[in-house]
């Protein structure tokens, strides 16, 4: 194993007999492509080191939707804050591909102090040095995360009848997730809906009927966005949709998809007599047809208008 170490980041400071010395108290764990090593929140009682293949480093955020936050290559570690400070993990650790894991567990560490005192500290230290750098490199990541969420806490976030977020809410991320894709370079996309002739549905049936058909739309919309979407309620029958790293035909091919899936469903359980219940949709997408935010909130919001002027039950994309 100690061949294997000499290659790898982490071990380059520490001298060849040392590393002879050290090997016995590592693991080698093979990983396959999809598995969580590491879930957030979790606390966990080992050190990972990479040794081959590459580790997805990524964030939950609201919205069930995942922020990558880097990638751990050949000699990076993890798990180093559960298993030092007790903390629980700030992220979730994903196999991007078959991997191979130095791991270094809680009861091996305190072996390894024991037995070897003088190799715990040479490690520890190295270890230290890397999370430090490593810290400082994902300040500004981090600065950004917890602005956001202090914002967002603030006020009620989510819509009483759906469960989704409400129109503060979205504005707020609306604007945060825009300034991301911007400064990364990663396109966004903004889909602006509503149920058609919603208030004729709503004169037939009744105004409880009616807010069935709104949940039950929302239901739809969640089955086809699933964890890759933000849906708010905009209050009424209108709802917006923002789609984190999704460039225009994605955005496009998303939208079909509901458009259809309200179409398609089956409301003749909540009334009878129900006018046919169909969405229109207008869609805008950062870079390919809005340069800034407030470009990005109007060509959705004149995509919609279209798609509404063109007789309904569709999707647009002003250009």
């Amino acid at each position: 194993m100690e061949k294997r170490m000499r290659t790898l980041g982490l071990f380059r400071a520490i001298g060849d007999d040392a590393l002879v010395r050290l090997a016995p108290y590592f693991e080698e764990r093979s990983v396959n492509t999809g598995d969580t090593v590491v879930s957030q929140n979790d606390r966990v009682d080992e050190l990972f080191v990479v040794a081959e293949g590459r580790v997805e480093s990524v964030l939950a955020l609201p919205g069930s939707i995942e922020r990558s936050h880097g990638d751990c290559l050949p000699g990076d570690f993890f798990g180093e804050v559960s298993l030092f400070a007790g903390r629980p993990s700030s992220d979730t650790y994903r196999a991007a591909g078959p991997c191979r894991l130095l791991v270094l567990r809680e009861e091996r560490l305190s072996a390894l102090m024991e037995e070897l005192p003088a190799d715990a500290v040479a490690l520890i230290a190295r270890l230290l040095g890397l999370t430090i750098r490593n810290l400082r490199a994902s300040s500004s990541f981090l600065a950004d995360v917890v602005r956001w969420g202090e914002r967002a806490s603030r006020r009620v976030i989510t819509d009483e009848l759906t469960g989704v977020y409400n129109r503060p809410f979205l504005e707020d991320a609306l604007e945060n997730f825009f300034e991301i894709s911007k400064s990364n370079g990663k396109p966004v996309a903004f889909l602006m809906m509503d149920v058609d002739n919603f208030r004729e549905i709503n004169a037939a049936v009744g105004r409880e009927r009616a807010d069935a058909v709104i949940v039950r739309v929302v239901g739809i919309i969640r089955g086809v966005i699933s964890s890759h979407g933000i849906i708010a309620r905009y209050g009424g029958d209108e709802f917006s949709i923002l789609l984190p790293e999704a460039d225009l035909d994605r955005a496009l091919s998303i939208a079909g998809e509901i458009r259809a899936a309200v179409q398609g469903a089956d409301f003749s359980d909540i009334a009878s007599g129900l006018p046919p219940v169909t969405t229109s949709i207008g869609v805008s997408a950062f870079p390919d047809t809005a340069a800034d935010l407030a470009a990005f909130r109007e060509k959705a919001d004149a995509s919609l208008y279209r798609a509404k002027e063109m007789g309904r039950n569709r999707v647009e994309a002003v250009r």
